[in-house]
């Protein structure tokens, strides 16, 4: 609501979400006003941590009492931008509503997940490609490609001798850091990415180990690499640590705002013509 109003205070927030109560089955619910009153200290708690969180990538603020949202149209820093991005990509559809201004919002998140990862690992010895749907080319061409940047893994070889349908299983995005003398052994992420809110029973799909066995000629790495899951929601903090056991290093909304150090131009505008087209689409759901 802010997004798109500028400003939003607690009152019309309760207002909101009590016009949403009444549109629902709620037999058996005394008061749902005093529900999501009861709510709205936690919510300014979360808005707060979020502020903190994004080291000024948030683009809203509270007043002074805490009772008024505002959205800074104006921050146009990058880091405000992604996390528009990241906020429209979690309350879209991102089945019907994914391609705005003919570009696929949920490519958009692996390459914020790919340059995100290299800034996590230190950006400059590091290195980051995008794996999955945001890259074209085939799957044992990308794999292929995959291996000689690594410098592991040997080249394209299923595991088994069907015929392969894969598109990227489940891999998103890798990063590493590469050492001079071009050996084997290092530390490597891979990643999956997900936009929306219904991401939390994939976050055991990808399975590094079991990738390399299925698709590299080598069947192991000397060292494993590191399983990671990038979303564009904003976790809830009372399940972190259950999330973390599946996901592995986990990048949410905030944590992907933090460590956005650096970001390419041509991906940054893309990023902006996407938020424009998506947040016609969000102001209509709302109202």
């Amino acid at each position: 609501m802010a997004l798109q109003n500028d400003s939003v205070s607690a009152r019309e927030i309760l207002a909101y979400l009590g016009r949403a109560g009444d549109n629902e089955y709620n037999e058996g619910v005394d008061d749902e006003d005093d529900v999501n009153a009861n709510a709205m200290d936690d919510v300014m708690i979360e808005i707060d941590r979020r502020s903190r969180s994004c080291v000024g990538g948030y683009p809203f603020e509270l007043d002074l009492k805490g009772t008024v949202l505002r959205h800074d149209r104006g921050d146009a820093s990058e880091r405000a931008v992604v996390y528009r991005y990241l906020l429209l990509s979690t309350r879209l559809n991102m089945t019907t509503d994914k391609v705005q201004a003919n570009i696929d919002g949920t490519a958009l998140l692996e390459e914020i997940s790919a340059a995100v990862l290299r800034c996590y690992l230190g950006y400059d010895r590091a290195r980051s490609v995008v794996f999955g749907t945001a890259t074209g080319g085939t799957f044992r061409e990308k794999v292929n490609a995959l291996c000689e940047a690594l410098g592991e893994g040997g080249c394209f070889e299923a595991l088994d001798p069907g015929p392969v349908n894969a598109n990227d299983d489940r891999l998103d995005a890798a990063a590493w850091i590469p050492f001079s003398d071009m050996r084997r052994g290092k530390l490597i992420i891979f990643c999956q990415c997900k936009t929306g809110s219904s991401w939390k029973e994939h976050t055991t799909q990808l399975q590094p180990d079991a990738f390399i066995k299925r698709w590299m000629k080598h069947r192991t790495f000397l060292v494993l690499p590191v399983r990671a899951f990038c979303v564009s929601e904003s976790t809830c903090p009372n399940h972190w640590g259950g999330l973390v056991s599946y996901a592995g290093l986990l990048f949410d909304r905030l944590r992907l705002v933090d460590f956005l150090d650096r970001i390419e131009p041509d991906l940054l505008e893309r990023i902006r013509t996407w938020n424009a087209a998506a947040a016609t689409v969000a102001a209509k759901a709302i109202n």
